[in-house]
């Protein structure tokens, strides 16, 4: 027989998830509608110099959605072993430490579209599109979390 879910895990989750949500959908559709009115592109074609740190923008990116899956597999196996008080403690940090290292994405894209000139738009929206994306695949959802307390 499995224990009811624990109602602060569900409350913790709700409340950090929320705002990852606003960091990391919200934040970036606004974002999206800004870019080309409010935030005007650098006037100059990108030369090889930003078109090499798109690169690197594109390597970041891909590492924090790398290392995002490392951390929560380590946190998964040793979830169940915390006491309770302390597992809304770990869930909550973890949700913030992993939107803000999806929201670095819209960084690298309002970085790239202010220095790669009106041609880079494309990419920059591209760097604004992924973090929504990453942000909705990558974080564990509450039942994720629930499992990894064993309490499902």
């Amino acid at each position: 027989m499995s224990r009811p879910p624990d109602p602060t895990l569900d409350r913790g989750f709700c409340l950090a998830y929320g705002v990852g949500l606003a960091l990391c959908v919200a934040w970036p559709l606004a974002l999206q509608a800004l870019l080309g009115t409010l935030i005007p592109p650098h006037p100059q074609p990108a030369g090889e110099v930003v078109r090499e740190l798109g690169y690197t923008f594109t390597g970041l990116t891909l590492a924090s959605a790398a290392f995002v899956l490392w951390r929560w597999g380590r946190v998964r196996r040793s979830f169940g072993a915390l006491d309770r008080r302390r597992r809304v403690r770990v869930l909550a940090r973890e949700i913030l430490v992993y939107s803000v290292l999806f929201e670095a994405s819209s960084l690298f894209g309002l970085l790239y579209f202010a220095l790669g000139g009106p041609q880079a738009e494309r990419y920059a929206r591209g760097f604004l599109a992924l973090t929504p994306v990453m942000f909705l695949v990558f974080v564990p959802r509450l039942r994720a979390w629930r499992e990894a307390a064993r309490e499902e």
